[in-house]
């Protein structure tokens, strides 16, 4: 989801100069969480394998919506690695699946939508990469770089993934609010090679530690949930700094 505070348009190697500048203090209570190595293949599909059965989930919550358990639509996520790649599982409760963005670098942030934002650069989350994807599996991603402490950012959207795959499916019928769905999940594939622009040993080693948060929005409801909670009075997604924690090891998940 873009803020409305994000200004168009940095030049990589003036953000890179800025980024090295800058460096913060880890706040304290922020969420973490263990990437364990893949045990085999994993097939992009859309589908909860048994592969994924063996790793780590981490649950949302609902920082600006005062939502009753009944209610919440519910998210899981897990993430698995190996040499080349990263690889992420989002499984959402929904019962009202809205998904019509299809296009390259549309605004799915408007719709069903689930997102990770991530640096390999634990000690300055000044600039990180974003990725957001919906229900068809239609891809929004960037580089941003934080501008101040208005959280004010910049984004390069020229930047272009390679090897990136998304697959998705769904249980009821895309935007048809007559009835009600079940819910949807999403698949990707993202090569650390897409990673190496800001620095950061990639691919990871064992007890590298990198800063994320994975997050979802709901166009139907306005539902707006995330793994580690941004803090803030509004929805707002891209505080870099409430980022979580996550550490790549190289136990394999079992």
């Amino acid at each position: 989801m873009r803020s409305s505070l994000f200004v168009m348009a940095l030049m990589i190697c003036t953000a890179a100069s800025a980024m090295g500048q800058r460096v913060l203090d880890l706040p304290e209570g922020l969420p973490s969480m263990v990437i364990e190595r893949a045990p085999g293949p994993i097939k992009i599909d859309g589908q909860v394998d048994n592969i994924w059965k063996k790793a780590e989930s981490v649950d949302f919550v609902f920082p600006w919506n005062d939502t009753a358990a009944e209610d919440a639509q519910s998210t899981q996520a897990r993430m698995l690695w190996d040499d080349d790649n990263l690889y992420l599982l989002f499984e959402c409760v929904d019962p009202f699946l809205d998904s019509e963005v299809t296009e390259k670098d549309g605004p799915v942030y408007q719709e069903d939508a689930v997102e990770i934002f991530a640096t390999p650069r634990a000690e300055d989350v000044t600039a990180y990469f974003g990725y957001e994807m919906n229900i068809n599996g239609a891809l929004l991603d960037y580089m941003a770089f934080e501008g101040g402490e208005q959280h004010t950012k910049s984004i390069h959207f020229n930047w272009e993934n390679e090897g990136v795959e998304i697959a998705t499916s769904f249980d009821g019928t895309l935007n048809d609010h007559a009835d009600t769905d079940a819910g949807w999940i999403l698949e990707m594939v993202i090569p650390f090679d897409n990673f190496r622009h800001l620095g950061g040993t990639i691919p990871p080693v064992e007890g590298d530690v990198w800063r994320l948060n994975l997050n979802r929005t709901k166009g139907y409801n306005g539902q707006f949930s995330q793994w580690s909670d941004s803090a803030t009075d509004h929805a707002d997604f891209h505080r870099s700094a409430r980022f979580g924690r996550a550490t790549f090891t190289m136990k394999v998940a079992k």
